[in-house]
This record gives structure tokens, sequence and C-alpha cells, in this order.
């Protein structure tokens, strides 16, 4: 998928001259198009990443807390006075933009751009060890997301898993991405660290990673979601 200057610029939070400059470096790949550029919005998104953003970020394991607390979780990993914390930090949000929910949550992973080849993606999904997330997890759930074009495979895998995999099946972490692997920071947060097949990616964390898309569509999509779910557990808050 490719974007204008313009969309590049937003998202980066840079003028339109700050992402030519990227462009001419080659930190951004793009194409001429008549007067103007056209950018490769995975390139955008990797920048997007490392950009730092206003607001102090949350722990990995409160952000993960938040998480879960959306969708019904209790964040076990929690002492009882953090997870008191973090409900009240949860209740306290006032309408949260994109940007504040990317710049709270975002030590929760490690994200890796990796190129790996379609046997290896085919394995990994067969793999109880590894989560399925990303876009089309999303749609599958009911995510209100149109698909206009295959979407970059993702998948979250633990920590300790991920030397092995990327071992054995030869994942190259860098150029021409075809996978994302995400490896969540300090904890496993979907389920019991023994029974990997007994868990799923909630509807919180795929909304959260629908923000870190350049897809403005998927942004969109994932912001509705999250939204939704803090107005519902803010009125069932209220209503105890």
């Amino acid at each position: 998928m490719e974007i204008n200057v313009q969309e590049a610029s937003r998202r980066l939070g840079v003028n339109d001259s700050r992402v030519r400059q990227l462009l001419r470096a080659g930190d951004l790949r793009g194409r001429h198009a008549g007067r103007s550029w056209l950018i490769q919005a995975d390139d955008v998104a990797r920048l997007e990443r490392s950009v730092r953003r206003p607001g102090r970020p949350l722990a990995p394991k409160r952000a993960w807390a938040v998480l879960d607390l959306l969708v019904g979780g209790r964040a076990p990993w929690l002492s009882d006075s953090a997870r008191s914390q973090v409900r009240r930090y949860v209740a306290d949000l006032a309408d949260p933009t994109p940007d504040d929910w990317r710049a709270a949550l975002r030590q929760r992973s490690r994200v890796l751009d990796v190129l790996a080849h379609p046997a290896a993606i085919q394995r990994l999904r067969r793999d109880d060890a590894v989560m399925r997330a990303g876009a089309s997890a999303a749609v599958d759930r009911g995510f209100d997301l149109l698909l206009l074009e295959e979407p970059v495979s993702e998948f979250y895998l633990a920590a300790d898993r991920w030397p092995g995999l990327h071992r054995s099946l030869a994942l190259r972490v860098g150029a021409e991405p075809n996978l994302r692997v995400r490896i969540p920071n300090e904890i496993w947060p979907f389920g019991r660290a023994d029974d990997f097949s007994a868990s799923e990616v909630g509807d919180a964390v795929l909304a959260a990673d629908l923000l870190e898309s350049a897809e403005p569509r998927a942004v969109a999509a994932g912001a509705a979601r999250l939204g939704e779910l803090l107005a519902s557990w803010q009125s069932e808050r209220a209503s105890r």
C-alpha cells in the first residue's frame, strides 16, 4: 500500500519537508507520481513505532492489564493494589485519541518485521505457541474493517519461543517484510504459559495493534472498537 506525503507527515508528526528528507535519505521508500511522492505505508508504520510520542507510557504489565480489563479479564499478573490503580486509570480515561492510546500502550510489545518463506508462515499458523493477530484476525472477529488487499501476516509469540523459531524457520528480520512478529514484554498475557492452545488474542489487543497500522481505515476501526470497549467497561463500573 502507498500513501501520499501529507498522510505520512500526519502519521509521523513532522512536516512535509521532513518526509521528503527521509525519502531522499532512503529512510522511507517511495516513488514519483507526477510531481508528487507515493510512499510505502509499511515504512511509515515502522518509523511511526519508533517515534517517541507525548504522554507517559504505561509499564508493560500495566499496559497489558488495561487491555485485559477492557474485555472482562482480571490481569492476574498484577498485585491487588496495582490492579486497583489500573482500574482507576481506565475509569478516568476520557475520550482518548488514537495517539493517546498509542502513547500509553507503546511499551507492551517488541515488534519485529520479518521476511519469511510462505511455508514458514503456514507452519506458524499451525503452531499452538503462536497467536494469530493483525487486520485479518480483526475482520474475522467482526471489526468494522474492509480489507482492500491482503495484509501482512501477524502473530504473537512468547519471548522464549522466538529464538528457536527464528533459527528453525530461517526468519530474517528487516528487508521487504511479509510477516510481523509481536513479542509481549515481561509477561505472556493470553492465558497460561503452559497451555497456549487454551487462549486467544482479545478484541482490545487486536484494536490496539490496528492503531499502529499505516492504513487509516484500520486505525479508525481499532479506535472505534477500543472506544466501544471502554464505554462498556466504564458504564458497567458506574452501575455497580
